[in-house]
C-alpha cells in the first residue's frame, strides 16, 4: 500500500518574528515520494496540521464519510479532499475555483498510514518552539488522532451514471456516462443536517466519458471531469449567446481539466465552429471540429446537458440538493434556457385599437426655439438671492410653481424663488425628486416612496417598493386630463409599478421576462417601457395590460423618444451594431429600421429636428453624429467621431443640434446637413470651473450654456447675447418661463437672478 508523509518546515524565503515563523512554511503531502500538494506553496502551516488531524480522526472513526482542508496561496484557494472508502483513503488536491483545477484526482493511500503519517508530522511539529495556542491545538489534535477508534466502514456505494445527454437533435448531441460514490446518509453534515447548504466541489468530481455528435461526426473523450466540463461549457455558452445577440465575433478557447474546448465565430449571423479534444500533453487521438454549428443550437445543447447532469446526480444522491456549486450550475443552466427563450421567440403584438388610446395623446408645446429673445438684443441679469444648503444633494433639486425645492443630507427645504425665503422644512435623507400636480415624491434607495404636500412639506403618505440595483430612479407621470394620478416607476430590475398619487396605494405591477434597467415614456394613455431587453411593450395606463410588444433580436437600450404618433427608439449593445427604429406609438407596427455605422451614446435618446432624428456616437476619437431621414430611415449626413470631446451634452431643436462639451466648446450643426453654424469656444481659467452637468437649457430663444459660467446664447445665428454673472460653478442650472435664472453648486451655494426688462423701440 501507498506510503504517506506529512512534512511542515518553515519557509526559509521570509523573515518573520519567532512566533509568526512557527505557525508558517510549507505544508507538503507526499505519498509514495510524490508531493501531491506542491502547488499549494506557503501557508499557516501548524494549523492547517492540527485542521487536518481533526479531519482524518473523523475519517478513522467512521464519524465523516468525506471531508475537506481548504488551502491559501496569495491568489488561489485550493483543497485537499479526503474521503474514506473502506480500508482505504483517496486523497484529492483541486483549486476551489470558478475554473477549477484538479491537481491530484483519488490517490489512494492506507487509512492506518494515513493515519501514522499524521501523527508523525504532529509529533515533529511540537518538538519545536511555537505559539502557546497553536501548541494546545496541536496537543488536542494528536489526542484525538490518537485515541479515535477505528470503525469497519464498507467501501464507498459508487453509483454509475450513464446517458446524460442532452435532447437529440442532427446538428449537436452531448451524451456522457461515468461514476462517483455518493456519501452515505449520517456519515456527512451536508446529509445530516436539512437546514445547511454548503459548496461541496469534492463530491462532484466525477470521471467519465463524453461524446459529443454531430452529423456524421462523432468524438469520444474518456476520462474527463464532467461536472467541471458542464460548468466552464455553460460559462461559454453564456459568451456565445452575447455575441449571437449583438452579432459580434467571438473567438475563444477554454480549458476544463483534461478537456479543451474552442468556439470561432465571425461576426453578423454567422455559424460556429465547436472544437473538441485533450490536452497536448495527453492527446492520444487529434482534436475534432465540428464546423457549421447554429450559435442558438450550441446554447441550447450544453442548458440541457448541465441539467440532465445536476437532475443525474441529485437522483443518485439526495444530499447534493444542498450542494451550493451543484445548485449553482443549474441555475446557470436555467437562467441560460430563459434568456435564449426570450432571445429567439417573436412574441410580437400589434394594437387593433388604436384610436382609444389616441385621443389621450397631449398637444404638442410650442417650441422655446421661438421667444422674445430670437431677433431681441442683449440680456441682461441682477442678483436676486443667495442661500447656503450644507451637503446639497443636486440630483434632487427641483424648480417647480414658483418653489425651488432642494434636499440634502438630512432634511428637505422649500426656498420661494422671489425672496429666497424658506417655506418649510422636513427632514429628510438623500432621495430622488419628482414633481407631480399632487405633490412632491421622494423615492430612497431602499424602495421607500414618500408624498410630501408642496405647500407644507407635510407627508401624505409612504409607501414601500422593491429598490432598484442600479440605474437611479426611473418613471413616469400620469396627471392628464381623463386618466388617474399615478406615478409609474421601475421597481427592482424586471417590474414597473404604478402607484396611485392620492392614496399612495399600488394598482397594478408589470413584471418583464428578462432582468433590464428599465425606463418609462408615456405616451397618450400608454406607457412605453424599454431597457437592456429584447423586447419593448406599450403598457396602459389604467389596468398594466399589454397593448402591444416588439420584439428584436438585439436589446433595446431605453433611449426612445415620443413625438406626436411616432415611436423613435434604439437597439443594440455597448460594444457592437446598434439600430434605430422607427414606430407607430398606438399600434405599435414598425415604419422602418435603419442600422447605425457607428455606436451611439449610452443613455442618449435621439434628437429629433424637422427632417432628421441625429443620434450621437462615439469612438476612441471623441464624440460625433449621424443622422437619419424621419420619413426613410435613409442616412443623411454624418459627422466623423472628433468633431467634440468625449464628455458632451446634446440638445435637438427644430433647424439645428446643439452639443456643450467639457473642454469649453458650444458647437452647433445644421440638422439639414450637418454643417456647423458657429462654434464658440469659451475660456476656463482653472480646471475645477467645470460644471458637473453640461446640459444647455433652451427658453423663449436663447440658449443657456453652463461653462464656468453661464452664458446666453443666440441659435438662430450664434450670437453671445448676455452671461450670468457670479462666481458660482453652474454645477445645477435651472431657467424659469421669464428667463430668470437659478444656479447651485455642488459647494452648498445657490444663486438666483432675474432677467432684467428687455427695451423694444416702438414707431
Amino acid at each position: 500500500m501507498s506510503a504517506i508523509h506529512v512534512v511542515v518546515r518553515p519557509d526559509p524565503t521570509r523573515a518573520r518574528a519567532s512566533a509568526e515563523a512557527s505557525a508558517s512554511g510549507l505544508f507538503d503531502v507526499v505519498i509514495d515520494g510524490v508531493n501531491v500538494t506542491a502547488r499549494i506553496g506557503e501557508g499557516q502551516a501548524l494549523a492547517l496540521l492540527a485542521e487536518l488531524a481533526r479531519l482524518v480522526a473523523a475519517l478513522v472513526s467512521g464519524r465523516r464519510r468525506r471531508a475537506t482542508l481548504r488551502l491559501y496561496t496569495d491568489n488561489e484557494a485550493w483543497e485537499v479532499g479526503l474521503e474514506a472508502d473502506g480500508t482505504e483513503a483517496l486523497v484529492s488536491v483541486y483549486r476551489a475555483a470558478p475554473s477549477a483545477e484538479v491537481a491530484v484526482d483519488a490517490s489512494r493511500v492506507s487509512m492506518a498510514a494515513l493515519r501514522k503519517g499524521v501523527l508523525s508530522a504532529l509529533d515533529e511539529a511540537t518538538r519545536g518552539s511555537c505559539p502557546p495556542n497553536l501548541g494546545a491545538s496541536l496537543a488536542l489534535a494528536r489526542a484525538a488522532l490518537a485515541e479515535a477508534i477505528p470503525s469497519q466502514p464498507a467501501p464507498a456505494r459508487v453509483c454509475k451514471v450513464s446517458e446524460i445527454s442532452s435532447a437529440a437533435r442532427r446538428t449537436l448531441t452531448l451524451v456522457a456516462s461515468g461514476e462517483f460514490r455518493c456519501a452515505e446518509p449520517r456519515c456527512d453534515p451536508i446529509h445530516d443536517d436539512p437546514q445547511l447548504e454548503q459548496a461541496d466541489l469534492h463530491a462532484l468530481l466525477l470521471k467519465g466519458t463524453l461524446i459529443a455528435c454531430s452529423r456524421d461526426r462523432r468524438v469520444a473523450l474518456s476520462q474527463v471531469h464532467l461536472f467541471l466540463v458542464a460548468e466552464r461549457l455553460v460559462a461559454l455558452a453564456e459568451e456565445v449567446l452575447d455575441a449571437w445577440q449583438h452579432a459580434r465575433p467571438l473567438f475563444r478557447r477554454i480549458q476544463a481539466g483534461e478537456l479543451r474546448v474552442g468556439v470561432r465565430r465571425g461576426p453578423g449571423d454567422a455559424s460556429l465552429a465547436l472544437t473538441l479534444g485533450r490536452r497536448q500533453s495527453q492527446a492520444t487521438t487529434p482534436a475534432l471540429t465540428f464546423p457549421e454549428i447554429t450559435p442558438t443550437v450550441l446554447v441550447k445543447t450544453v442548458a440541457e446537458f448541465a441539467r440532465a447532469l445536476s437532475e443525474a446526480i441529485v437522483r443518485h444522491d439526495a444530499g447534493q440538493q444542498r450542494n451550493l456549486r451543484l445548485a449553482a450550475l443549474a441555475e446557470q443552466a436555467d437562467r441560460l434556457t430563459k434568456r435564449l427563450r426570450a432571445a429567439t421567440e417573436d412574441d410580437s403584438l400589434t394594437n387593433v385599437e388604436p384610436d382609444a388610446y389616441r385621443v389621450f395623446s397631449t398637444p404638442a408645446r410650442p417650441s422655446e426655439a421661438q421667444g422674445r429673445w430670437e431677433h431681441g438684443g442683449r440680456i441682461r441679469f441682477t442678483p436676486r438671492w443667495v442661500a447656503a444648503v450644507p451637503n446639497i444633494d443636486l440630483r434632487s433639486a427641483l424648480l417647480v410653481d414658483g418653489k425651488l425645492v432642494v434636499g440634502s443630507q438630512r432634511e428637505l427645504i422649500c426656498l420661494a424663488t422671489g425672496s429666497g425665503d424658506v417655506l418649510w422644512k422636513a427632514i429628510s435623507a438623500r432621495a430622488g425628486s419628482v414633481a407631480t400636480a399632487s405633490g412632491l415624491v421622494r423615492i430612497f434607495p431602499d424602495g421607500r416612496v414618500v408624498m410630501h404636500d408642496m405647500e407644507t412639506g407635510q407627508v401624505r403618505f409612504s409607501t414601500k417598493l422593491t429598490p432598484r440595483g442600479a440605474g437611479g430612479a426611473t418613471g413616469a407621470v400620469v396627471q392628464a386630463p381623463g386618466l388617474p394620478k399615478m406615478l409609474v416607476v421601475a421597481e427592482g430590475d424586471r417590474q414597473v409599478t404604478a402607484l396611485d398619487l392620492v392614496s399612495g396605494e399600488i394598482r397594478w405591477r408589470h413584471t418583464a421576462k428578462a432582468v433590464g434597467c428599465f425606463r418609462v415614456r408615456r405616451a397618450g394613455k400608454l406607457l412605453i417601457v424599454a431597457g437592456g431587453d429584447t423586447t419593448m411593450v406599450a403598457l396602459e395606463v389604467d389596468t398594466g395590460a399589454v397593448i402591444w410588444r416588439v420584439h428584436e433580436r438585439l436589446p433595446f437600450t431605453g433611449d426612445l423618444v415620443v413625438e406626436g404618433d411616432s415611436l423613435f427608439a434604439v437597439s443594440g449593445a455597448r460594444h457592437g451594431p446598434s439600430s434605430v427604429h422607427r414606430l407607430d406609438v398606438w399600434t405599435g407596427r414598425q415604419v422602418w429600421t435603419a442600422e447605425l455605422s457607428a455606436r451611439p451614446l449610452w443613455g442618449q435618446p435621439p434628437l429629433l429636428a424637422d427632417e432628421v432624428i441625429v443620434l450621437p456616437v462615439r469612438d476612441p476619437k471623441g464624440v460625433g453624429a449621424l443622422a437619419v431621414d424621419r420619413e426613410s430611415g435613409q442616412p443623411a449626413w454624418a459627422q466623423t467621431p472628433g468633431v467634440a470631446a468625449h464628455t458632451a451634452a446634446w440638445l435637438g431643436m427644430p433647424d439645428c443640434i446643439v452639443a456643450n462639451t467639457a473642454d469649453g466648446t458650444l458647437l452647433c450643426l445644421e440638422a439639414k446637413t450637418g454643417l456647423p453654424r458657429f462654434c464658440h469656444v469659451f475660456s476656463r481659467p482653472r480646471d475645477g470651473d467645470q460644471p458637473r452637468r453640461l446640459e444647455p437649457t433652451l427658453r423663449a430663444g436663447a440658449l443657456f450654456v453652463p461653462q464656468h459660467q453661464v452664458y446666453v446664447v443666440r441659435p438662430r445665428d450664434g450670437e453671445v447675447i448676455g452671461a450670468v454673472p457670479g462666481d458660482l460653478v453652474p454645477d445645477w442650472l435651472r431657467v424659469d418661463e421669464q428667463c430668470n435664472v437659478y444656479l447651485a453648486e455642488e459647494s452648498g451655494h445657490l444663486s438666483a437672478f432675474r432677467a432684467l426688462a428687455e427695451l423694444t423701440r416702438i414707431k
